[in-house]
C-alpha cells in the first residue's frame, strides 16, 4: 500500500465503550463491521456489470435478435448513479 493509498476494506472491532474501538485490514472477529471504500465498490460494480452485462440484453423488437455487446455509455451512466451525479 502506497503511502497515500487507503486499504480497499478496513474491519472495526467495538470492544465496547470502556475499552473502544480497533480496525485492521484482515477480518479477524465474527463481530467486526467491514467498510469498504467507496471508489473500490464502485470499480468492482462496474467490472461486473461489464463481464456480465451481455446477459441481460435482448433486443425486443420484430426479429428478437440478441445483441451480444453493450455500449460502454451504461457502465459510465452507473458509475456517474453511484457516485451520486445526476444522470
Amino acid at each position: 500500500m502506497e503511502a497515500n493509498e487507503a486499504p480497499e476494506k478496513i474491519y472495526i472491532d467495538d470492544f465496547g465503550s470502556e475499552l473502544g474501538c480497533d480496525w485492521h485490514t484482515e477480518h479477524c472477529y465474527e463481530k467486526d463491521i467491514e467498510y469498504t471504500r467507496t471508489d473500490a465498490f464502485i470499480e468492482k460494480a462496474c467490472s461486473w456489470l461489464q463481464e456480465n452485462i451481455d446477459k441481460y440484453l435482448y433486443n425486443t423488437g420484430k426479429w428478437d435478435e440478441y445483441i451480444p455487446t453493450c455500449s460502454g455509455k451504461i457502465i459510465e451512466d452507473f458509475r456517474n448513479y453511484m457516485k451520486g451525479e445526476n444522470i
